[in-house]
């Protein structure tokens, strides 16, 4: 069988391989297409079984967005471009509104999400205020994927529904280099911090 085929093992390095075919350099955006590429790959790589046997294991706690978040990177080139993650996001509350510098690709390998991806609608230039509105949303099972692209484009909260959910993250450079902005929609406001933090 082809090293394309479903029987063929498909880990994170021959994820890696491909997908720096399709990410431009510097990690820029693909686009939608290219997004939806790496998607198909994505979902292959969430059926690999040390993927799997990886959302079993007792994590500890990341802490990002300060909440019992678990799990963390598992790949990243020198330059913080192509950035893996491996990450479990709570059910008892949804995460903050926020941002991640960086256009990115999802997909559930274990248990529910849901999925809420916002638009920003005013132009950023008054400090501390922002307006957000509902974007769409999507409930996503094991295998699904969603991809969002780069600033501003790349606002979304989530939840996992009924218990954790394990997802696959793919980021075309590394969200944790800068503070990330996190918007309250009622308020109105915007606020900068570090994402991982007790």
């Amino acid at each position: 069988m082809s090293a394309s085929g479903d029987n063929a093992r498909y880990g994170i390095a021959e994820f890696i391989a491909e997908v720096k075919g399709l990410v431009p350099a510097g990690g820029d955006d693909p686009g939608a297409a290219g997004r939806e590429a790496i998607g198909e790959r994505l979902r292959r790589l969430a059926r690999d079984p040390g993927i799997l046997a990886r959302t079993g294991q007792g994590t500890a706690r990341q802490g990002t967005h300060g909440m019992d978040i678990r799990g963390g990177e598992i790949h990243k080139e020198p330059d913080g471009t192509l950035a893996l993650m491996l990450a479990r996001f709570p059910h008892e509350a949804e995460t903050p509104v926020h941002n991640h510098h960086s256009w990115g690709v999802v997909c559930v390998v274990a248990g529910r999400d849901r999925y809420i991806h916002w638009r920003r609608l005013d132009d950023g230039t008054r400090p501390g205020y922002a307006e957000v509105e509902v974007d769409w949303e999507k409930t996503l099972d094991p295998g699904d994927v969603v991809h969002f692209a780069a600033p501003p484009g790349d606002i979304h909260s989530q939840q996992g529904i009924d218990a954790p959910v394990w997802e696959l993250v793919f980021f075309g450079r590394d969200p944790n280099v800068k503070p990330r902005l996190y918007f309250d929609p009622q308020a109105r406001t915007v606020t900068s911090a570090e994402a991982i933090r007790p």
